[in-house]
């Protein structure tokens, strides 16, 4: 290893060594602070020309069962997400694929005709940037639904199959039986994708650029990036950046993201980590304030400050429970978890329908068709006047984090840049609590199970 400091004639010199281009971490800038909202589009609106066989909107969700969502319904509903103030719609899977979530997908090129079509796309995208909203689709390339068309040659034709390598065989005939192939979870419907094959790289480069290119998304969001095949990455990395350099590829993972993320890998990640911490602080108060700081100190040292301002922060997604079912239907303890949401370093993400109310148990029950007609309006106007209050302070978008105190059931900290300062104090408990701030004259009183923000010139 060369020596960084050398000594001549009894003076120190360090020696810097050249960075390389491609080893600097650029992340769109857009992404940092970003304010997404999740759409599950089979259950987020539908237009009212759809016609078909679905259950009533107000359905109980189920694995089997379709209320009609479809891409025409979220353009028809872009002025409620303007008005809220999103500024990124992350879309779980459109492509053509088995089951109402879609992530079986059986062809990666066609959108599914009961969202609608590529114009239904490319319109939803314009009118969408129109309004300064960016978009995202879901990729999911860890693993396909068994009526894609590599797979169903790979079923008829078994170890003679041409696309024999694009999946992972364990026995032969090959049967819809997890004992037969890789598959996600053990379950047989969604075999494994081999990223490690050439021919497999290639196709999905190309599918990652045709939407680029076609419908002028503004990125992916990677299903089961923590499965998928590092070289593979690097190259899907290098072909997108090159053409598309402010296209963000988001990874999804549910632990520490820190090997996934980097100039090597993605420019982001769902952030887990964020939602444990406030689930167990705020929803069900099963750790003290101290206890959550070192959560979050041990979430924000894992990745460079450039990435924790990007990190994908989220209360709930269609793969958990809802937050408000978390926190067993006590409104306030959302409302505080929001206002945290919304000032804390990172991009907050809405999972539909939370900013109204919604509740569910996980996958199905948190898949429910959106509350359009049972708004909990107290909590829509909470979260519009948060997004607002972000809006207006660029320190939430990147000033710096310091927490000023932290103990038992009262947590405070502050983000602050050289124009303003912002200062945020919890109480979670069921007592008063006040804070004694070094440069107020009088201290700060917060009322049980409530939130003060002070504004600071």
């Amino acid at each position: 290893m060369q020596n960084l400091v050398s000594t001549f004639r009894g003076t120190v010199y360090f020696e810097i060594l050249q960075i390389n281009e491609t080893d600097v971490l650029r992340i769109p800038a857009w992404s940092q602070g970003c304010i997404y909202y999740q759409i599950f589009p089979e259950r987020f609106a539908k237009s009212g020309m759809v016609q078909g066989n679905f259950d009533n909107w107000d359905a109980a969700p189920t694995r089997e069962n379709f209320l009609g969502g479809n891409l025409r319904g979220i353009i028809e509903r872009l002025p409620y997400l303007n008005d809220l103030g999103i500024e990124c719609i992350y879309l779980n899977p459109i492509f053509l694929g088995d089951f109402n979530h879609k992530y079986a997908t059986t062809d990666y090129f066609k959108i599914d005709p009961m969202f609608g079509t590529e114009h239904d796309l490319i319109e939803l995208v314009e009118e969408a940037h129109a309004l300064g909203i960016r978009l995202i689709l879901d990729g999911v390339f860890n693993h396909v639904g068994i009526h894609f068309a590599p797979f169903m040659d790979f079923m008829e034709k078994s170890e003679k199959s041409a696309y024999r390598d694009w999946f992972y065989p364990k026995q032969y005939p090959v049967r819809i039986d997890p004992a037969c192939y890789e598959c996600v979870g053990d379950y047989p419907y969604m075999p494994r994708l081999n990223g490690a094959n050439g021919e497999v790289r290639n196709y999905v480069q190309k599918v990652l650029l045709y939407w680029l290119e076609h419908a002028h998304i503004d990125g992916w969001r990677f299903d089961v990036a923590d499965e998928l095949d590092h070289h593979a990455v690097m190259i899907w990395r290098e072909a997108v950046k090159q053409a598309y350099p402010d296209a963000l590829m988001l990874a999804e993972t549910w632990g520490d993201a820190s090997r996934l993320l980097g100039p090597d890998g993605f420019d982001s990640a769902m952030n887990y980590l964020f939602r444990d911490a406030a689930i167990d602080f705020f929803a069900k108060g099963t750790i003290t304030a101290d206890q959550f700081k070192d959560r979050l100190d041990s979430m924000l040292m894992r990745y460079p400050e450039e990435i924790n301002l990007s990190m994908y922060n989220l209360l709930g997604s269609h793969d958990t429970a809802r937050f408000l079912t978390e926190a067993n239907g006590e409104a306030w303890r959302l409302r505080l978890a929001m206002a945290f949401q919304m000032l804390f370093p990172g991009a907050p993400a809405i999972y539909y329908g939370d900013e109204l109310g919604m509740t569910g148990e996980n996958d199905p029950g948190c898949r429910g068709g959106m509350a359009w007609d049972t708004p909990n309006e107290t909590l829509h106007a909470w979260q519009k006047e948060l997004i607002a209050l972000r809006k207006r302070h660029q320190c939430l978008r990147t000033g710096a984090f310091r927490v000023l105190a932290a103990k038992d059931n009262l947590f405070a900290f502050q983000r602050a840049d050289q124009k303003d300062c912002v200062i945020t104090v919890f109480n979670i408990g069921d007592k008063p609590q006040q804070l004694d701030l070094t440069d107020a004259e009088e201290p700060v009183h917060i009322p049980p199970h409530s939130v003060k923000i002070i504004k600071r010139p």
